[in-house]
């Protein structure tokens, strides 16, 4: 439990200092819809696990015309291995639960344009019971729906993250480096 008010705390921290850098009279699109709330599911693959659905909610608070944002953002997957189950009836973890804790900063090159943005972070892993601190690379997309149709405040988001962090499986296994791969695409709400 203290391990995880560490992580928090640090992804805290690095959300502050985040923010702490942005100019302070930035607003998107003159003030309009410079908060967003995703509803996503897509595929979490936990390195040696296989993949698993995985479902989620973010919140976007976006800077400078939409080229910045930061997030913050929670999903829940599970750890079940058909292979493991399959092959030696073997449970690595005390449960199949996967819970993660994300604190984004993104770059959005030219939104409303061709290019993914670009993001990067901290996150909490709460996984199999033991809670990891993970760094968190990734791109993806926004595609506003105004675009396309008469709908102001709903678009499409897709991205793919990778969570990097130190895994060891067992206590007298090697500890590595794990690259925890999340697929999600989610519909987003503007406001």
């Amino acid at each position: 439990m203290l391990r995880r008010r560490t992580v928090l705390t640090k992804g805290a921290v690095v959300l502050g200092l985040m923010l702490m850098f942005l100019p302070q009279n930035a607003s998107g699109k003159g003030g309009l819809f410079d908060h967003s709330m995703t509803i996503t599911t897509g595929l979490y693959a936990a390195e040696g696990f296989g993949s698993n659905l995985y479902v989620g909610g973010r919140y976007n608070h976006y800077f400078e015309k939409w080229k910045y944002f930061v997030e913050t953002s929670v999903g829940y997957s599970s750890l079940r291995s058909q292979v493991l189950k399959d092959l030696a009836n073997f449970q690595v973890f005390d449960t199949e639960n996967l819970w993660t804790y994300e604190f984004i900063m993104g770059y959005d090159m030219a939104p409303l344009r061709n290019f993914p943005y670009l993001l990067t972070g901290v996150a909490g892993i709460s996984q199999g019971g033991q809670f990891k601190f993970a760094y968190v690379i990734g791109l993806g997309k926004q595609i506003p729906l105004a675009q396309f149709f008469k709908v102001k405040r709903l678009g499409i988001r897709y991205d793919i993250r990778d969570q990097i962090f130190k895994q060891q499986v067992t206590n007298t296994a090697k500890a590595f480096i794990a690259h925890n791969l999340i697929f999600t695409v989610g519909l987003q709400y503007y406001f």
